[in-house]
């Protein structure tokens, strides 16, 4: 089975948003039946939050499904920006998302896997 690796970037406005925003991102994702794993990053190792990083694996075919949890994450996050990198088996790929609606994100997660 191939497995992709996902890579988000939370940020907001200051650090315990941007911490409570990853928390809820990684949970979102985590729920997600093609995702295989979750777990947050500390994007500076000086820092004792658990990090805003958020590094997902998931099955091959799980761009959509993750597509839509980002979209219902930016829904309820308006102030929040999102970078996603994506090391798929075609290579790398990174967009930075923020401000934009859900409908949106989608179309970018669509555009970026293809």
């Amino acid at each position: 089975m191939e497995k992709d690796r996902y890579r988000f970037f939370v940020a907001a406005e200051d650090q315990a948003a941007a911490g409570r925003a990853s928390q809820a991102l990684a949970d979102t994702l985590r729920e997600l039946d093609p995702v295989l794993d979750v777990e947050r990053q500390k994007a500076d190792a000086a820092t004792m939050d658990l990090g805003t990083i958020v590094n997902v694996i998931a099955t091959s075919g799980a761009t959509l499904a993750i597509a839509q949890g980002v979209a219902g994450w930016l829904r309820a996050r308006k102030g929040a920006s999102i970078t996603i990198e994506v090391d798929g088996s075609a290579g790398s790929v990174k967009a930075v998302v923020a401000g934009v609606d859900a409908e949106a994100a989608v179309r970018i997660a669509e555009i970026i896997r293809s």
